[in-house]
């Protein structure tokens, strides 16, 4: 035997139900804590302004020093070391190195002398003889960071036993 659906009654026209009290009574806590809230914040920001108003009172204000010798000395001296570590040394000492492994002979850099403020570098270096100095000399003037390298002078060493000539050269330095 089969069984038959139990029908559903539908109501459009439902009555009201009216909300309960608790419902009401929530409904009326919620807002007034939502303005106790907003008092309060109301309260501390008015709190807040008086307390920075009061601290710019007695916070010293801030007055202009006039720098002293010793301090001028130091920022003129954190200037020099400054411009000193800005130099671009690696091309320098990488063109320097490169003239001096290009030939047969022994080229020794014994010291490098740069005056960036100048734009200029004097180089003491040793040779065996004149022409490994001129060589070296030619070869520097091939380079793209060295312009108008020179021979300034040039010594034969007789307290060396190998006899070494020392010269100096000078040249601009393209920075």
């Amino acid at each position: 035997m089969r069984m038959l659906p139990r029908s559903v009654a539908l109501d459009f026209v439902a009555p009201v139900h009216r909300a309960p009290v608790t419902g009401a009574a929530l409904l009326v806590l919620g807002v007034a804590a939502a303005v106790a809230l907003g008092l309060a914040f109301q309260r501390t920001l008015a709190e807040r302004g008086r307390l920075d108003a009061a601290l710019a009172s007695i916070a010293p204000q801030p007055r202009h020093v006039a720098p002293t010798p010793e301090a001028l000395k130091r920022a003129a001296e954190a200037a020099t070391v400054e411009r000193e570590l800005r130099v671009p040394w690696t091309r320098l000492l990488a063109e320097l190195e490169a003239a001096s492994r290009d030939s047969a002979a022994t080229v020794a850099v014994l010291q490098i002398e740069p005056d960036p403020a100048k734009g200029l570098v004097r180089i003491t270096a040793e040779v065996r003889a004149l022409k490994d100095a001129l060589a070296y000399l030619r070869r520097l003037q091939k380079s793209a960071v060295l312009r108008h390298p020179m021979l300034e002078s040039h010594e034969r060493r007789k307290d060396d036993p190998e006899h070494p000539l020392r010269i100096t050269l000078s040249a601009e330095w393209r920075t």
